[in-house]
Protein backbone atom coordinates (compact mmCIF):
# COMPACT_ATOMS: atom_id res chain seq x y z
CA UNK A 1 0.00 0.00 0.00
CA UNK A 2 1.43 3.57 -0.46
CA UNK A 3 1.32 3.74 3.30
CA UNK A 4 3.34 1.03 3.82
CA UNK A 5 5.68 2.35 0.61
CA UNK A 6 6.54 5.16 2.86
CA UNK A 7 8.75 3.06 5.46
CA UNK A 8 10.02 1.04 2.75
CA UNK A 9 11.21 4.38 0.16
CA UNK A 10 12.61 6.51 3.53
CA UNK A 11 14.66 3.34 5.06
CA UNK A 12 15.76 2.84 1.22
CA UNK A 13 17.03 6.25 1.39
CA UNK A 14 19.15 5.64 4.92
CA UNK A 15 20.66 2.52 3.67
CA UNK A 16 21.66 4.40 -0.12
CA UNK A 17 22.90 7.49 1.86
CA UNK A 18 20.58 9.57 0.01
CA UNK A 19 18.33 10.94 2.28
CA UNK A 20 17.50 14.98 1.99
CA UNK A 21 15.39 17.65 2.30
CA UNK A 22 12.46 16.14 -0.44
CA UNK A 23 12.30 12.57 0.78
CA UNK A 24 11.93 13.61 3.95
CA UNK A 25 9.08 16.34 2.83
CA UNK A 26 7.39 13.14 0.62
CA UNK A 27 7.29 11.53 4.33
CA UNK A 28 6.31 13.42 7.16
CA UNK A 29 3.85 16.25 7.61
CA UNK A 30 5.55 19.37 8.37
CA UNK A 31 4.78 18.74 12.13
CA UNK A 32 5.92 15.23 12.58
CA UNK A 33 7.99 13.97 15.33
CA UNK A 34 10.17 10.88 15.67
CA UNK A 35 10.89 9.14 19.13
CA UNK A 36 13.47 7.17 19.29
CA UNK A 37 14.45 3.97 21.44
CA UNK A 38 16.58 6.12 24.24
CA UNK A 39 13.46 8.80 24.06
CA UNK A 40 15.08 11.31 22.06
CA UNK A 41 12.28 13.23 20.08
CA UNK A 42 12.78 14.98 16.98
CA UNK A 43 9.93 17.37 15.55
CA UNK A 44 9.80 19.13 11.62
CA UNK A 45 11.19 18.31 8.68
CA UNK A 46 14.55 20.17 9.55
CA UNK A 47 15.24 18.11 12.80
CA UNK A 48 14.07 15.13 11.20
CA UNK A 49 16.31 15.71 8.48
CA UNK A 50 19.52 16.86 10.94
CA UNK A 51 19.15 14.07 13.18
CA UNK A 52 19.08 11.38 10.86
CA UNK A 53 21.80 12.44 8.82
CA UNK A 54 23.95 12.83 11.95
CA UNK A 55 22.88 9.56 13.18
CA UNK A 56 23.89 8.09 10.32
CA UNK A 57 26.82 8.88 9.68
CA UNK A 58 28.10 6.95 12.10
CA UNK A 59 27.95 3.90 9.82
CA UNK A 60 29.79 2.81 6.95
CA UNK A 61 26.66 0.84 6.00
CA UNK A 62 23.22 0.00 6.93
CA UNK A 63 20.28 -2.17 6.03
CA UNK A 64 16.69 -1.85 6.89
CA UNK A 65 13.96 -4.44 6.63
CA UNK A 66 10.27 -3.85 7.09
CA UNK A 67 8.11 -6.51 7.37
CA UNK A 68 4.18 -7.84 8.88
CA UNK A 69 2.51 -4.33 8.50
CA UNK A 70 -0.83 -4.04 10.47
CA UNK A 71 -2.18 -1.31 9.20
CA UNK A 72 -5.79 0.26 10.63
CA UNK A 73 -7.42 3.00 8.76
CA UNK A 74 -10.14 5.50 9.95
CA UNK A 75 -10.95 7.72 6.74
CA UNK A 76 -7.87 9.68 6.45
CA UNK A 77 -6.02 8.54 9.35
CA UNK A 78 -3.31 5.53 9.46
CA UNK A 79 -2.41 3.55 12.64
CA UNK A 80 0.71 0.85 11.38
CA UNK A 81 2.71 -1.29 13.30
CA UNK A 82 5.62 -2.72 11.92
CA UNK A 83 8.59 -5.08 12.80
CA UNK A 84 11.96 -3.66 11.95
CA UNK A 85 15.63 -5.55 11.39
CA UNK A 86 18.65 -3.43 11.36
CA UNK A 87 22.25 -4.17 10.86
CA UNK A 88 24.59 -1.21 11.34
CA UNK A 89 28.32 -1.25 9.92
CA UNK A 90 30.50 1.18 12.06
CA UNK A 91 32.53 3.80 10.55
CA UNK A 92 35.71 5.32 11.48
CA UNK A 93 34.32 7.48 14.91
CA UNK A 94 36.10 9.52 17.46
CA UNK A 95 34.60 8.61 20.54
CA UNK A 96 35.67 4.85 19.27
CA UNK A 97 38.01 4.18 16.94
CA UNK A 98 38.18 0.70 17.41
CA UNK A 99 34.67 -0.08 16.25
CA UNK A 100 35.48 0.26 12.67
CA UNK A 101 34.01 -1.99 10.28
CA UNK A 102 32.57 -3.82 13.49
CA UNK A 103 28.61 -4.06 13.60
CA UNK A 104 25.34 -4.83 15.16
CA UNK A 105 21.59 -5.85 14.77
CA UNK A 106 18.77 -4.25 16.34
CA UNK A 107 15.24 -5.83 16.20
CA UNK A 108 12.21 -3.73 17.00
CA UNK A 109 8.71 -2.33 16.14
CA UNK A 110 7.59 0.76 14.61
CA UNK A 111 4.65 2.39 15.91
CA UNK A 112 3.33 5.03 12.90
CA UNK A 113 0.58 7.73 12.62
CA UNK A 114 -0.02 8.78 9.32
CA UNK A 115 -2.53 11.27 7.78
CA UNK A 116 -3.57 11.64 4.10
CA UNK A 117 -3.73 15.06 2.65
CA UNK A 118 -4.19 16.81 -0.91
CA UNK A 119 -5.03 12.74 -1.31
CA UNK A 120 -1.14 12.02 -0.03
CA UNK A 121 -0.21 9.85 2.82
CA UNK A 122 2.81 11.26 5.15
CA UNK A 123 3.87 10.01 8.27
CA UNK A 124 2.64 12.41 11.59
CA UNK A 125 4.64 10.36 14.45
CA UNK A 126 7.15 7.43 14.05
CA UNK A 127 8.16 5.50 17.51
CA UNK A 128 11.14 3.32 17.70
CA UNK A 129 10.69 0.66 19.89
CA UNK A 130 14.23 -2.12 20.70
CA UNK A 131 13.21 -5.60 21.27
CA UNK A 132 16.59 -6.89 21.10
CA UNK A 133 20.19 -5.45 20.03
CA UNK A 134 23.13 -7.76 19.46
CA UNK A 135 26.83 -6.62 18.46
CA UNK A 136 29.24 -3.97 19.27
CA UNK A 137 28.79 -0.83 19.71
CA UNK A 138 25.58 -0.52 22.13
CA UNK A 139 27.31 1.68 24.62
CA UNK A 140 27.93 4.58 21.66
CA UNK A 141 24.53 4.01 19.67
CA UNK A 142 22.56 4.23 23.15
CA UNK A 143 24.35 7.34 23.99
CA UNK A 144 23.63 9.66 20.50
CA UNK A 145 21.48 12.23 21.00
CA UNK A 146 20.42 10.96 24.39
CA UNK A 147 17.96 13.70 26.03
CA UNK A 148 18.56 15.99 28.69
CA UNK A 149 22.22 15.59 27.91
Amino acid sequence: TKIGDLHIRYFKAIDEKTLDKKIVADTFTTDAQIVKPNGAVSIGHDNILDGQLKSFARFQATQHTTSDFIIELDNDIATLRTNLTAMHVWTDIAENPALKGKHFHAGGVLLTKAIKTDNQWKISEWIFRNVWRTGEGMNEMAKFARPNE
